[in-house]
């Protein structure tokens, strides 16, 4: 739960120093990079959390990462970061600074899941309703889940709407397996 918070209040200092220095467009690229590098290596998000590697090793790291590409503004953040011995919760500041620039910019991330592939035109209107509804800049991404039957499921931040044979199936399971002429005391 710390760890959190550290998390969350690294990542608002870099927004706000991004921000004022108008790099935040540049800044969040890097974050995107490190944030994608992270979650597809776990040797990555283990020396980062290990307190056996020397902060020079994982300094060393980050700027072989980079190799010159990011930000300086970036690349002197993580190292501060690093030399004050808060390596550990960088993979939960990136995470935290990619919610604050997307609350920033007005951008809302939505998934949605169907049992077949759906035409363009088909997800660009439930894209264009979740803008409505929300009247955000909409994120959309698309799977494929077999699972679900027919219809669909969308997620959009924190709420999910379910509207899948699948679901409706359990829903019906659910009601003949409830006795309504037993009672129940």
């Amino acid at each position: 739960m710390a760890d959190i918070r550290v998390a969350q209040r690294y990542a608002a200092s870099l927004m706000r120093l991004s921000t004022e220095r108008s790099r935040l467009e540049e800044v969040y690229r890097d974050m995107e990079f490190l944030g994608n590098a992270i979650s597809g290596s776990r040797e990555l998000l283990v020396m980062f959390r290990s307190p056996v590697t020397r902060p020079e090793s994982k300094s060393s790291v980050v700027d072989a990462l980079y190799s010159g590409k990011a930000d300086p503004l970036t690349t002197a953040f993580l190292r501060l970061v690093i030399k004050k011995k808060r390596e550990a919760v960088i993979p939960g500041m990136v995470q935290s600074f990619a919610r604050m620039y997307r609350a920033h910019k007005g951008i809302v991330r939505a998934r949605l899941e169907t049992a077949v592939e759906w035409p363009p035109n088909l997800i660009a209107e439930v894209s264009a309703i979740v803008a409505r509804q929300t009247g955000l800049t909409v994120e959309l991404s698309t799977t494929i889940n077999t699972e679900i039957m027919a219809g669909f499921v969308i997620q959009v931040e924190d709420r999910r709407y379910e509207r899948s044979v699948a679901r409706s199936l359990q829903e019906i399971r659910h009601l003949f397996s409830d006795n309504l002429y037993i009672k129940k005391y």
